[in-house]
């Protein structure tokens, strides 16, 4: 192992003169710094960010059956995508899951009509290339049953006010299809 510690944990140099102090000293620093990097290893077990080897302990936490095809990085968003989704569904809370999974603010809209729809809010107005089927699936998980979730696909109208040109289709590789699957962003 043989890493060098902190200034402040270091042993004075003169002790080394002495080989079996030296084999002392090696041994217990190796043993510390060893032990140290256990317990670093156990304290990233506690956060979803972090963890490795306790994934499927959280996993088993938050109800998910554990696929071992799928990265650490796609377990742990779906870890912290269920927990953001446990409690009280609250605007709030849709927000949350939203940003989550986009990477965009939102703002939720609730409808008298018994409805609610989401809007993404960027730094200019813009189309989002996300899965709008996995927002749909998250938030059909958490919302009540009577309220109706909307997600209003593009429209002309979008591609007129954000001044889309049949280049910007061309250019893009874009077609009317995968258009219709894009969020408009609006500039907050």
């Amino acid at each position: 192992m043989r890493k060098t510690l902190p200034k402040r944990e270091q042993v004075p140099e003169y002790h080394y003169a002495s080989p079996e102090s030296r084999a002392i000293m090696e041994t217990l620093t190796d043993a510390s710094l060893a032990v140290k990097e256990a317990l670093e290893d156990v304290l990233d077990q506690f956060f979803v960010n972090t963890a490795t080897w306790s994934l499927e302990s959280w996993e088993t936490q938050v109800g998910l059956r554990t696929d071992k095809s799928m990265s650490e990085t796609a377990r742990r968003a779906a870890i912290q995508k269920q927990l953001i989704a446990c409690g009280n569904t609250t605007e709030k809370m849709i927000q949350e899951l939203a940003e989550h999974i986009t990477g965009y603010s939102a703002r939720v809209m609730v409808r008298g009509d018994d409805s609610f729809s989401l809007e993404l809010l960027g730094e200019k107005d813009e189309f989002a290339d996300i899965d709008v089927s996995e927002i749909y699936s998250v938030v059909e998980q958490v919302k009540p049953a009577h309220l109706r979730f909307v997600i209003s696909s593009s429209t002309w109208a979008d591609v007129e006010e954000l001044g889309l040109t049949w280049r910007w289709f061309h250019d893009d590789w874009t077609t009317w299809g995968m258009f219709e699957n894009r969020c408009v962003v609006h500039k907050k």
